[in-house]
């Protein structure tokens, strides 16, 4: 039988099954985060290219006002020209800017040639210190952004929580899928004054890379703590299993022979063959306990 047949119990076969599971769900899981680091990659990549680029006209990326900002074009700096709607302003609350909470202050743009867009104009930590827009007609700089979802938002008046375009007032003929937020380094480093301009967006890749190598080692792990667990068993088996007693001596008794009185002629160990021997071989001491141990055996 093979040495390793125990892996067939029922035991083993549990374990050997558990472990396939939790391995499968390391490698799942390792790769998820490799995924996850390969869209933070493309991110970054994005941003670089297109954040601090030459701004360029809107319709050169968005055809229409329908269309949808491919993710290629997140972050692309562009040109507006037009008159901002101060009445309409909204503030998208949940936002956290140098580690404080507060909100971005959201404005529809309305362009000059009659698209209006929600633009951010940057970031207050006061709800009642919002300053009116500019007055008159504006040329601005500003990054354009995917819109957010805002379907399901419980909005108090004049707030939002997903800068939805759908959700702010004011927005008739509007860019639909995206939305935009004022570039300071374009705008010669002018902000609105009360405001708070938006930060660069975050380059840093994340932790994706390591814990991706975690889920690796986990899995790699569990497999070696199998296969030790299965090498001790194995030994201890084969230690638990008869051995050789080759080299065995043993003491045969014949209790007819002791009950006629024979004794054994032939010297030898006291713990081996020939048990029983003279005084004159084993001394006074060994022949004192070999009567004692002939008495025991002698039947009466």
């Amino acid at each position: 039988m093979s040495r390793y047949s125990f892996l067939f119990s029922a035991r083993w076969l549990k374990y050997i099954a558990m472990a396939i599971v939790v391995v499968i769900a390391c490698v799942f899981l390792a790769l998820w985060q490799k995924d996850r680091r390969d869209q933070r990659d493309q991110e970054i990549d994005t941003i670089t290219a297109n954040y601090s680029a030459d701004p360029v006209d809107i319709d050169t990326v968005l055809d229409s006002t329908d269309s949808t900002l491919a993710t290629t074009d997140e972050w692309t700096q562009v040109s507006l020209t037009g008159q901002f709607s101060d009445a309409d302003t909204v503030l998208a609350r949940n936002r956290v800017v140098d580690d404080k909470p507060g909100f971005y202050v959201v404005t529809p743009f309305t362009t000059t040639d009659g698209a209006t867009i929600a633009v951010v104009r940057g970031f207050t930590a006061e709800e009642d210190s919002v300053p009116p827009a500019p007055k008159g007609e504006q040329t601005i700089v500003a990054h354009l952004r995917p819109a957010q979802d805002g379907s399901d938002d419980d909005n108090p008046e004049g707030m939002i929580v997903a800068i939805d375009p759908a959700r702010i007032p004011g927005m008739d003929g509007a860019y639909s899928h995206v939305y935009a937020e004022v570039s300071t380094e374009s705008n010669s480093g002018a902000t609105e004054e009360g405001l708070t301009p938006l930060p660069m967006p975050e380059l840093d890749p994340g932790n994706h890379l390591s814990y991706m190598l975690q889920w690796f080692a986990f899995g790699i792990m569990i497999i070696i703590a199998v296969g030790i667990s299965a090498r001790r068993e194995r030994k201890a088996a084969a230690e638990a299993g008869p051995r050789s007693s080759g080299d065995s001596e043993y003491v045969v008794i014949d209790k007819a022979a002791l009950d006629a009185g024979a004794k054994v002629s032939q010297p030898g160990s006291r713990y081996g063959r020939n048990r029983f021997s003279s005084p004159g071989v084993h001394g006074r001491a060994e022949a004192e306990e070999d009567a004692v141990f002939e008495e025991r055996f002698r039947p009466r």
